[in-house]
C-alpha cells in the first residue's frame, strides 16, 4: 500500500491547565507551559490507498484544501484554549492530535482511503502522533 504525507505549519497560542486545579497546582504540574505561550506547530498528515487512474492516491492540492478548511482555518493564530473542542481538557499535543485525527478521518473525501497517521510537532524535537 502506498502512502503520501503532506506537511503544514500554523502558529497558535495556549497554556496548559486544568480548570479543576489552582494556578499553583497547574504550575507544579505543567511548569512554565502553564503560562500563556505560543508555538509554530508542524502538522503532518499521511494517507494510504490505491493509486487511481490519475496516478495518485489523492491530489496533494485536495488534501491541502481539506486540512486548511477543517483545521488550519480554526487553529492558525488562535488561542487554542478558547476553542470548543478543548473545553474542560488541557490543550496538549496529545489532545490536539486526537481531535485533528478524528476530524480528518470523518471527512467524506477520505472514502476509500485510510488516514494512516497524523503527527503534530509542538517543537522540532517534541511531537504527538496517532495512527489509524
Amino acid at each position: 500500500m502506498l502512502s503520501i504525507t503532506k506537511e503544514f505549519r500554523f502558529d497558535a497560542a495556549h497554556k496548559l491547565m486544568r480548570e479543576d486545579l489552582t494556578d499553583e497546582e497547574n504550575l507544579s504540574l505543567y511548569g512554565k507551559c502553564a503560562k500563556f505561550h505560543g508555538h509554530t506547530y508542524v502538522l503532518q498528515v499521511t494517507v494510504t490507498g490505491e493509486v487511481d487512474a490519475s496516478g495518485m492516491i489523492i491530489n496533494f492540492t485536495e488534501l491541502k484544501r481539506l486540512v486548511k478548511e477543517l483545521i488550519l482555518n480554526r487553529y492558525d493564530h488562535a488561542n487554542l484554549n478558547e476553542l470548543a473542542e478543548y473545553k474542560g481538557i488541557p490543550v496538549t499535543a496529545e489532545n490536539m492530535v486526537r481531535y485533528i485525527y478524528k476530524t480528518l478521518s470523518e471527512a467524506p473525501v477520505f472514502e476509500g482511503l485510510t488516514l494512516k497517521e497524523v503527527r503534530l510537532y509542538e517543537t522540532p524535537d517534541s511531537w504527538a502522533s496517532i495512527t489509524g
